[in-house]
């Protein structure tokens, strides 16, 4: 049998190098053909095409008709959006009035107008003039009274004329006509409240405590089911230690106990003094061990110090 004759390595890459310079030369001659002959206007075409992408579009295809701003009298608090475009406004200029009005904005005075965002000089020197703001939008006028004591106090700021009117009698009427404000009597010498049944009134007449501390009485005495003793007061956050003095514990009768064999570790661990460790601590014991019957149970407990122990204690009921 006759052996088939094969290529060796040397001769199948002379032979590739061969064919690769001969594509060179016969691209070459082509592109030369191109730009002397027909392919010169191919080129050009190629060219213009170029350079009209890159010049700035054709008016006829983007040309926007200017429209001249209308003039005619508004007022901002009430025109609407067609109106606020054809008086020359942009129309992100319409959304800031619509958003302003919106939450409550008014336009008071002309000035206020100014405020529009964005707002060129030229569109405010052609728009202010035709500015017209209802009454009802605009300010009460502040008229100074013959008192200057008086006509300085905003209550009398705010109510304009009828105040100016009323303070110009005399200054005896005037006082009168402005209503003083009224305080509770506060506590004097040896007189003293139950915290535990004073409400919010009566614990305002206490010297140091005014709305908000008698607020944050109540709430801890409600968390805490009562107060044992009027320290716990100080566990309040900046309580005046000096009201203490007016204030006693005479009625621990009104506590309420937390029920721990019953209460679940969601509501054990709302009381202040209680948490989630020692609440869940509870419901471990109940659940290996059964009801907790002595506080002595509760000592034995990881998380129960002899503090703990003892604040709870009034607290507690083993039913």
């Amino acid at each position: 049998m006759k052996r088939r004759k094969c290529f060796t390595r040397t001769q199948v890459l002379f032979l590739l190098a061969v064919l690769n310079v001969s594509l060179v030369i016969l691209g070459a001659a082509l592109l030369s053909r191109c730009r002397s002959g027909r392919g010169g206007r191919v080129g050009e075409a190629l060219v213009s095409i170029a350079s009209d992408s890159v010049s700035p579009p054709s008016s006829r295809y983007y040309a926007v008709p200017q429209v001249e701003p209308d003039s005619f009298l508004f007022d901002p608090n009430e025109a609407d959006s067609t109106q606020l475009l054809r008086l020359g406004l942009a129309p992100f200029q319409v959304r800031s009035i619509y958003r302003y009005r919106a939450k409550g904005g008014r336009f008071s005075t002309k000035d206020d107008f100014r405020r529009v965002y964005r707002l060129t000089n030229e569109q405010w020197e052609r728009l202010s003039p035709l500015i017209r703001i209802a009454s009802k939008y605009q300010l009460v006028p502040v008229v100074e009274s013959a008192d200057p004591r008086l006509s300085s106090t905003p209550r009398a700021k705010a109510l304009g004329d009828s105040v100016s009117d009323s303070l110009s009698v005399g200054s005896d009427s005037s006082a009168s006509a402005v209503a003083k404000p009224t305080y509770p009597k506060k506590l004097s010498g040896d007189e003293t409240i139950d915290v535990n049944l004073a409400d919010s009134a009566l614990l305002c007449r206490v010297p140091g405590i005014g709305p908000y501390f008698s607020r944050k009485v109540l709430q801890y005495r409600r968390r805490l089911g009562g107060y044992t003793s009027t320290d716990q007061l100080l566990e309040i956050e900046d309580f005046p230690a000096d009201a203490l003095a007016w204030l006693e514990v005479t009625d621990t009768s009104v506590l309420e106990k937390l029920q721990i064999n019953s209460l679940s570790t969601r509501k054990l661990m709302k009381h202040p003094y209680m948490g989630y460790y020692r609440a869940s601590e509870i419901a471990d014991y109940r659940r290996v061990h059964g009801p907790i019957r002595s506080m002595e149970v509760l000592k034995s407990l990881p998380h129960f110090s002899e503090a703990d122990i003892l604040r709870l204690s009034p607290y507690i009921s083993f039913d």
